[in-house]
């Protein structure tokens, strides 16, 4: 079997929510594991190769439809991989394998998205720099909150009924209008209520360093992350939020620096889905805390 929906991205933009989301309707089967990125996986790209499990933990066809072995036949089938809105490879695999897929995609303020992914990288050990200093264009992480590219590509690819861009926004101050909304354009019971009590996977820092690498290095070990119960895995993973304390809020001045590099792709992303973006040409004045 074979995903009927999968939700693209992007990265540190409500992925985590949606997935437990959406597996919380009766009519839908999520994936256990988030990210399978098999889709994105380039078996001639020497990179993708040497990389481990835990950034592509499928590979192959039939091991990717074990993924869905325990859906029933009744239920819509879906999986979450935020990699896949940035790889042009998954855009044109998808297209192949599961022509007819639905694609949701929830796009997320340019600047608030890369400060979250800038936190993310400072817990991991990967970023050691002030914003400032880290902030360049040539990163991943800066690159990645540049939607324009990415859209008209899938658009190219996809008809326009297949595709459901979201804001993150809408995810944060009124999920359950937007679930019932995202339900709907999957073919299920739009008028199903979530429980979105919980927020799954926030920023922040750390309070104990030891206790977020002692969690992440369980996450790295093979197969753990498949074979896992998905209550345990919820379980460790509100251990670690709950590690977390609200962030220093990003200066005014490195707002500004970072809107000017994003402005013209928010005008882009505005006048190809008709959207008032308005809201993410603004600086914000800080507050006591970060998302």
């Amino acid at each position: 079997m074979l995903p009927d929906f999968v939700v693209i991205g992007a990265f540190k933009a409500g992925s985590t929510s949606l997935h437990h989301y959406f597996g919380q309707h009766p009519s839908v089967f999520m994936t256990k594991v988030k990210e399978p990125n098999f889709f994105a996986f380039d078996s001639k790209n020497k990179a993708h190769a040497g990389m481990n499990r835990q950034q592509f933990m499928v590979t192959h066809l039939a091991e990717y439809e074990s993924l869905f072995d325990d859906a029933r036949v009744d239920q819509i089938k879906g999986e979450v991989s935020p990699y896949y809105l940035y790889s042009s490879v998954a855009l044109q695999r998808m297209k192949e394998t599961v022509p007819e897929i639905k694609i949701i995609a929830c796009l997320r303020n340019p600047v608030g998205r890369a400060y979250s992914h800038y936190l993310m990288r400072l817990r991991s050990g990967k970023e050691t720099k002030s914003p400032e200093e880290a902030f360049s264009e040539d990163a991943f992480w800066v690159k990645a909150s540049l939607y324009a590219d990415a859209i008209q590509s899938y658009q190219k690819i996809f008809d326009q009924d297949q595709l459901k861009f979201v804001l993150f926004d809408d995810l944060i101050n009124d999920p359950q209008t937007l679930m019932s909304e995202l339900f709907s354009f999957i073919g299920v019971d739009p008028t199903f209520q979530v429980n979105t009590d919980y927020r799954f996977n926030p920023g922040g820092t750390l309070k104990l360093p030891w206790l977020h690498h002692g969690l992440s290095a369980l996450k790295r070990i093979p197969g753990l992350r498949r074979y896992t119960p998905p209550f345990i895995r919820n379980r460790l993973a509100r251990i670690r939020d709950k590690n977390l304390a609200p962030a220093e809020v990003l200066s005014m001045d490195v707002q500004q620096q970072w809107l000017k590099y994003y402005r013209d792709d928010i005008s882009r992303v505005q006048d190809i889905l008709h959207l008032d973006l308005s809201g993410w040409l603004k600086i914000k004045k800080p507050k006591n805390q970060a998302m």
